[in-house]
């Protein structure tokens, strides 16, 4: 029941439940017609035959058989066979020619049937080749921009080769020689690491310096920087508030420079300090440091492919956990609707009926926790009917990929998200 464990619960869940696909229920709506409409044949052949060729007489034998017959060969018997032969031979066809390997036969037929799909934005929509922008460092006070990227790559891990945010954080710092020449003067050294998590949205690292010391680090979303409460308590090991959140100039000013990176597209991660093991009880002190901008371009064949679906009546909702004003730039970018409302939202919505609405109509949503893109995908299948897709390729995209009639794994995605896709595509 614990936040952690509760997307894994619903994964498995999903695959213990078998869901009959759209396209199945249409062939069984066909074929109780079929059947309907030869009861109503064998009705009348038994009458006919019975009554005016006296069936009931003498060869009423006959007159069954010839209604048994016709009930017979109404009933599509190889039809079952036919159709998983088809899409067997469908699947083997896009794992040959298109790179795309079907785990889930049943998806292959709602995948022709569906309406709306979400996406989630980096590494789908977007090519998840990030990079620091270093001109734009913005930190507050004393800090420097190559302490900031110092602190950033104290954060960072680098045996997560496939992180994004860490390999473009450790690319910069690599190219920055102010900031490995503060971690060689000061002798920093990682001792450990809090990893991310999606609900808490922030790491935690722990750091020795040449004095034996220990302090802690934090980087993360900007809001769950300056205070870990912000947007509600969460379950992470470690909470705290910086010291300047009390002044509400401070606040504004972050906050502006915040928001103007994000309409301009760049995706803000927030550095906090504390020169002390926060791990140990007693009253810590926290600074925040600054922000570090981070550009995620979309795909070259992003906007032709919103195009193409919503050509083929396909409606497309971008999903993110980043900022607002990011989502509705990117939105913007590759031709999709730019009303992207908060996950917030959805949480707060004072009734189901309102939620259901602001699923509709939006766009897409942004500064969502795992649970709120699953909680779409469902509202969208159960609430309006309609088969919906999810594309992603996060640990965090994962419930929602199963959750979806269609689960798509993009190229890169994680073991998670690859478990639980029915289609997992191998390139680009």
């Amino acid at each position: 029941n614990t936040e952690i464990g509760q997307p894994k619960a619903d994964i498995l869940q999903d695959k213990s439940v078998r869901v009959v696909p759209v396209f199945q229920r249409k062939i069984m709506v066909v074929i109780q017609i079929l059947v309907t409409t030869s009861l109503a044949f064998v009705f009348t052949v038994v009458l006919v035959e019975g009554l005016h060729y006296d069936g009931f007489g003498g060869s009423t034998r006959d007159t069954v058989l010839d209604g048994l017959a016709i009930m017979i060969a109404s009933i599509p018997i190889a039809l079952p066979l036919v159709i998983q032969v088809n899409l067997a031979l469908g699947a083997a066809h896009l794992a040959k020619d298109h790179a795309a390997i079907v785990t889930s036969i049943p998806a292959l037929q709602d995948i022709a049937s569906m309406s709306i799909l979400c996406s989630d934005k980096t590494g789908t929509l977007t090519t998840a080749n990030m990079s620091i922008i270093a001109d734009k460092i913005y930190t507050v006070g004393e800090f420097t921009a190559a302490q900031l990227l110092c602190f950033a790559f104290l954060t960072s891990n680098a045996d997560k080769k496939d992180d994004p945010i860490d390999k473009a954080v450790i690319a910069a710092y690599n190219d920055t020689e102010s900031a490995q020449d503060i971690t060689k003067s000061a002798s920093y050294k990682q001792e450990s690491l809090i990893g991310f998590d999606p609900e808490v949205k922030r790491v935690v690292s722990f750091v020795t310096r040449g004095d034996g010391q220990v302090m802690t680090i934090a980087k993360g979303l900007p809001a769950k920087i300056m205070d870990t409460s912000a947007g509600g308590v969460d379950h992470g090991e470690i909470q705290w508030k910086v010291e300047e959140v009390g002044e509400q100039k401070f606040v504004e000013e972050v906050s502006e420079h915040d928001a103007s990176m994000s309409k301009s597209g760049y995706k803000t991660i927030a550095i906090a300090v504390c020169m002390s093991d926060a791990r140990k009880d007693g009253k810590h002190k926290w600074r925040f440091v600054g922000l570090l901008p981070m550009l995620d371009p979309p795909r070259t064949d992003t906007a032709q492919t919103i195009d193409s679906l919503q050509y083929a009546g396909i409606s497309v909702k971008m999903i993110t956990g980043d900022h607002r004003n990011v989502g509705a730039e990117t939105a913007r970018l590759i031709g999709l609707g730019t009303d992207i409302q908060p996950g917030e939202a959805i949480r707060n919505a004072k009734s189901e009926a309102e939620k259901n609405e602001l699923i509709w109509n939006a766009d897409g949503f942004a500064q969502v926790l795992p649970s709120d893109k699953r909680d779409v995908v469902l509202t969208l299948e159960n609430k309006f009917g309609v088969v919906v897709g999810m594309t992603g390729d996060g640990v965090n995209d994962a419930p929602a990929l199963s959750a979806a009639q269609v689960g798509i794994a993009v190229e890169g995605a994680t073991d998670a998200a690859k478990n639980a896709a029915d289609l997992i595509l191998t390139e680009p």
